[in-house]
């Protein structure tokens, strides 16, 4: 049983993405169709050694990422790259942003089949929503216009600056919602970028359990479908309880 005074004041969803809302289907690696799409515009760089200092490149940015929580692009992480090796090729900065474009166009995802009932729901409720997501990846512009549909603020790492579970991506998103964060319940299947760093900042989680993953949070659900069950739940003991007082 859910403790009402945990979701009675709550007047904000927000919510991670990959693996909360959407989950990616595509196998093959992204930076394949990228070093293919760079090719196709003339930038000769040798396969072998460009994906070399590629995955070394990656896994120094992760160890950053880990110690530090500040995002880096995908585009600026491909451009060192390429100049590591000695391409100086025309207008590359343009041709690194279209060839991430085309890898981009080969992540393919889909959404949870409870995801966008929940997300409609919520929103007829009359609760802001917010999504606060961890990527280097730009997010495609057909993407912003589908996510834009359901979502009120769309914080992501990599134009804020700094990766969850730093308290600024979270203050930022409450400051835009207009909402204080103990109004606020964040919804997501991160222990830690999700659950540690919400809670830190004041906010109410909720631990989206998709795996063996446990976390520390306000409560548990398998199924977004159960977030819209225990808010109503709430809301309507709420309003008996005005009722009868």
């Amino acid at each position: 049983m859910v403790n009402d005074r945990l979701l009675l004041d709550i007047s904000a969803v927000t919510f991670d993405d990959f693996n909360t809302l959407r989950y990616g289907v595509t196998e093959e690696d992204i930076m394949h169709p990228i070093l293919r799409a760079l090719k196709k515009s003339s930038v000769n760089v040798d396969e072998k050694d460009f994906l070399s200092g590629y995955f070394k490149a990656d896994k120094a940015y992760r160890k950053s990422l880990q110690e530090t929580f500040r995002e880096s692009l995908l585009d600026g992480i491909i451009r060192n790259v390429l100049l590591s090796l000695g391409c100086r090729s025309p207008r590359l900065d343009l041709k690194i942003r279209k060839a991430v474009n085309e890898g981009l166009a080969t992540r393919k995802s889909t959404w949870y089949s409870d995801a966008i009932p929940v997300l409609t729901i919520l929103r007829k409720r009359g609760y802001r929503l917010g999504l606060i997501t961890n990527t280097h990846w730009r997010l495609l512009d057909e993407t912003k216009k589908e996510l834009n549909k359901y979502f009120d603020v769309i914080t992501l790492s990599y134009e804020h600056g700094y990766a969850k579970p730093h308290p600024s991506i979270f203050l930022t998103t409450l400051d835009m919602l207009g909402i204080n964060a103990k109004n606020c319940l964040h919804v997501g299947d991160d222990p830690i970028a999700d659950v540690k760093g919400a809670k830190k900042v004041g906010m109410k989680t909720a631990f989206v359990k998709r795996g063996k993953r446990k976390a520390n949070a306000n409560i548990q659900i398998e199924q977004l479908s159960e977030l819209t069950e225990l808010l109503q739940m709430v809301k309507t003991r709420k309003m008996v309880r005005h009722k009868d007082g």
